[in-house]
């Protein structure tokens, strides 16, 4: 490969970086925003469950789509991933707004998706 191929490469690299680390600022701003609004509005309860999950979930998907850099580029990627999103948004709102008492560590329950996403990912993608 000629050096203008690998420093074009190595220029759009850093050009999707930057702009994944501009979008993962901006998504924590918004987080940050929410997160006051919340506690101001309906207090520490509803503070941990909700701005917890929506946290959590940040965490759980960016390494879900950072660990699939490979297929990225496919649309069924997308397609799982919403599903997978939707399914987990739905599993948690039904615990949440059931359950008397909630803590934040108890979120961490969200480890055990992560494998089952990138077996799902993998065999169906």
């Amino acid at each position: 490969m000629s050096s203008a191929t690998n420093r074009a490469k190595r220029d759009f690299r850093a050009r999707d970086y930057l702009l994944l680390i501009l979008l993962g600022a901006l998504i924590f701003l918004v987080f940050l925003r929410i997160a006051f609004v919340v506690s101001d509005k309906w207090g520490h309860d509803a503070f941990i469950r909700w701005d917890g999950l929506a946290g959590f979930t940040l965490v759980l998907f960016g390494l879900f789509v950072a660990e699939s850099a490979e297929f990225l580029r496919k649309w069924r990627f997308w397609v799982l991933t919403a599903i997978l999103l939707a399914v987990h948004l739905t599993g948690f709102a039904i615990v949440l707004t059931h359950i008397q008492e909630w803590r934040l560590t108890w979120f961490m329950v969200m480890v055990i998706e992560a494998p089952l996403f990138f077996f799902l990912r993998d065999k169906f993608v």
